[in-house]
């Protein structure tokens, strides 16, 4: 992972620094004040075998992009744009992409590209050759727009939010995995062939799906009432395939509630902040309805009772 911050740099030698970064790794930018707004410059780089993925405040600038080096891997970038109106010109195109819209560009060719404050810039860089055949005929042209209500662009994104945040990218096996998801779920919103979309219906789309209802079932777990329903309206998406998304990863969705609840209450309860905290009160707050039934799941998934492990933790 790479960063280059340079909130303590002086506005004027902002973009210097910036040419000085990239030039390192191949890439010249010429720069130059735009319309004047505040430069803002504060970009992370982290690579992962077959991607990687650029993120952060980039605004105050117009600047050409433009490859030094004689590398004959031909890349290509789906630049997502969170806000602010950023112009891009590529190949004799153009195209100013509004917030959460998409394109995709060539990180082979000049690239000339403005953004307009607030301004947060994300750039997916792939070879082309791992995504090409993913793609339907005539869906891999630069600068189509991918528009913002894109269901597949919107999962790819809460995706690779999630997946860097909670730092689930430690073994090679779960990157490689990773990566495998966003090639597919990239393919699916620039415009998949029809094997690459029904081949990440069950790998990408499941994953980053499930992803972001485990998400969502954190944020709800002290309610009773959560159920498949409500969480399939929210995710726009049939119940029945809520539940094949957790049965695909091992489990049900009851179970995985259940483990949830009982994981969270077991934390409580060996947490010294809670030690005046009923047992009753933390069955309730974990969004257990009946207390006996929350005492009977804890011993059968701890071996104990739940006055038994917190006396253990206060001894």
């Amino acid at each position: 992972m790479l960063r280059l911050a340079l909130e303590e740099t002086p506005e004027q030698q902002r973009w210097e620094r910036f040419r000085e970064f990239f030039e390192g790794l191949g890439v010249r930018y010429d720069a130059k004040a735009f319309n004047g707004d505040p430069v803002e410059i504060d970009l992370t780089l982290r690579g992962l075998p077959g991607i990687q993925f650029l993120s952060g405040p980039l605004q105050g600038l117009t600047y050409r992009r433009m490859c030094q080096k004689a590398d004959p891997t031909e890349d290509l970038g789906l630049v997502i744009n969170p806000g602010g109106p950023l112009y891009i010109s590529q190949r004799g195109r153009e195209i100013v992409l509004g917030e959460g819209e998409a394109t995709i560009v060539s990180l082979t060719d000049t690239l000339d590209a403005a953004h307009r404050a607030p301004a947060h810039f994300q750039v997916l860089r792939v070879p082309t050759a791992l995504l090409a055949p993913r793609l339907a005929r005539g869906q891999n042209g630069f600068l189509r727009r991918v528009p913002s209500d894109s269901s597949a662009l919107r999962l790819l994104t809460s995706y690779i939010d999630v997946a860097w945040k909670e730092r689930t990218l430690a073994g090679p096996d779960l990157q490689h995995l990773v990566v495998s998801h966003i090639h597919d779920l990239m393919a699916v919103a620039i415009g998949a062939t029809r094997d690459a979309a029904e081949d990440a219906k069950t790998r990408g789309v499941y994953a980053a799906r499930l992803l972001a209802i485990k998400q969502d079932i954190a944020r709800y777990l002290d309610r009773p009432d959560l159920s498949v329903s409500a969480l399939a309206a929210r995710h726009r998406c049939t119940p029945r395939h809520l539940q094949r998304a957790f049965e695909m990863a091992g489990t049900t969705f009851t179970e995985y509630i259940l483990m949830q609840r009982l994981e969270r209450a077991h934390g409580m309860l060996v947490d010294s902040r809670f030690r005046d905290e009923k047992i009753s009160t933390i069955a309730y707050d974990c969004g257990f309805a009946d207390v006996s039934y929350f005492n009977r799941m804890f011993r059968r998934s701890y071996g104990a009772s739940p006055s038994d492990i917190r006396a253990q933790t206060n001894r």
